[in-house]
């Protein structure tokens, strides 16, 4: 992990327009036990062994869940600026 875990978890990736539709909504940093495809936007896949920032809940009374790539999340730190990055003059 590039930064404290806690930033990844209040990054604020995972937009709030579907609090409302997803009921138990719960963010946890996990290590990966079988490969996942990200919804991060690089359609990667995440790895086993490989940690991931993964979002669960209910919607519609049905089991959600998905994952998205810590590079993703870095990257939405650096660019949100949420993180200060090498060579970042303000």
């Amino acid at each position: 992990m590039k930064y404290d875990k806690e930033l990844y978890l209040d990054s604020g990736f995972y937009s709030d327009d579907m609090d409302g539709e997803i009921e138990n909504k719960k963010e946890k940093i996990v290590k990966c036990r079988k490969p996942h495809e990200c919804m991060g936007g690089c359609d990667n896949e995440i790895k086993v062994g490989d940690y991931a920032l993964c979002e669960t809940g209910f919607m519609d009374g049905r089991p959600v869940s998905c994952y998205t790539c810590l590079p993703c999340i870095e990257k939405w730190l650096e660019e949100s600026g949420q993180v200060e990055t090498e060579g970042q003059n303000d």
